[in-house]
């Protein structure tokens, strides 16, 4: 199947712009088994247990942080994210992509979504990447820039803008079913409701906007935490299974795409929002 255009947010940015390069994603899950990224970025799951910790400790210190307005001084939590993502990308630029690609980020003061296409990859996917209280934001294009899954965690929009009249999207986020004990637990479900009830109004608009022609893939991965990076052959495995699944309504959707005259002719008709 031609892919002809590609969008991610957070880890998918980084995933998006190695298809985007024209590079092997076999390679790609062969180089993440072989690191051993929570030592890497120096973040594993147990980071949410230490703020938990803190949050019931008081300890404001702690959950300040490292000071991140310094564009002198790169805090060192963000240069290792940088620099993993200069690795997998083989320090590209948006330019050398032969898929036209974009990665969603989310701008910290002005919660503006913003639309990453120019400047190396690797900050691009950094700024995409960002979660709030586990990296600190990142300064791109002169604009201090967070995780684009607080704004848009399946930028299918972001897709069409890019020239798609049919969309295969991958939802991986976290599902409502966890248990929830804590008040830890129940700020983090306020936020998976809210960011839910967002995603599912933003899919039904961009579904209008094609036809309908939009497929949602949800690889069973819920059970995953954050940063569970030794689970990755797993979650794989699961994105294989959804997709052959659903392979017939892959191919339904690709066989009721427009015509590329008909593609260009409602494009003029319904031109992408103004930014």
């Amino acid at each position: 199947m031609r892919v002809d255009v590609i969008a991610g947010t957070s880890l998918g940015a980084a995933v998006g712009a190695v298809r985007a390069l024209g590079m092997d994603l076999g390679f790609l899950r062969k180089v993440i088994e072989s690191l051993d990224l929570n030592s890497l970025l120096q973040v594993s799951n147990s980071t949410m247990r230490e703020v938990q910790r803190a949050i019931g400790r008081g300890m404001i210190e702690y959950l300040r942080g490292p000071a991140w307005r310094s564009p002198e001084r790169e805090v060192p939590s963000t240069a290792r994210m940088r620099e993993l993502f200069a690795l997998l990308t083989a320090q590209r630029d948006f330019s050398d992509t032969i898929i036209p690609f974009a990665a969603v980020s989310a701008d910290l003061e002005t919660g503006e979504r913003v639309v990453l296409q120019s400047g190396k990859l690797c900050d691009a996917i950094a700024a995409s990447a960002a979660v709030p209280g586990i990296f600190p934001p990142v300064l791109c294009q002169n604009r201090y820039l967070i995780d684009g899954g607080i704004i848009d965690k399946i930028p299918v929009d972001v897709a069409i803008d890019l020239g798609a009249d049919a969309v295969l999207a991958v939802d991986t986020g976290a599902p409502l079913t966890r248990r929830v004990e804590t008040s830890f637990d129940a700020l983090f479900q306020s936020e998976r409701i809210t960011s839910r009830r967002l995603t599912a109004l933003q899919l039904d608009k961009a579904s209008d906007r094609i036809g309908g022609r939009l497929l949602l893939l949800r690889p069973a991965v819920g059970w995953m935490t954050m940063f569970a990076f030794e689970h990755v052959p797993f979650a794989v495995r699961a994105g294989v299974e959804a997709a052959r699944a659903d392979i017939s309504r892959v191919r339904q959707i690709l066989q009721r795409r427009l015509p590329v005259s008909a593609r260009w002719q409602s494009r003029r008709a319904h031109p992408p929002p103004r930014k």
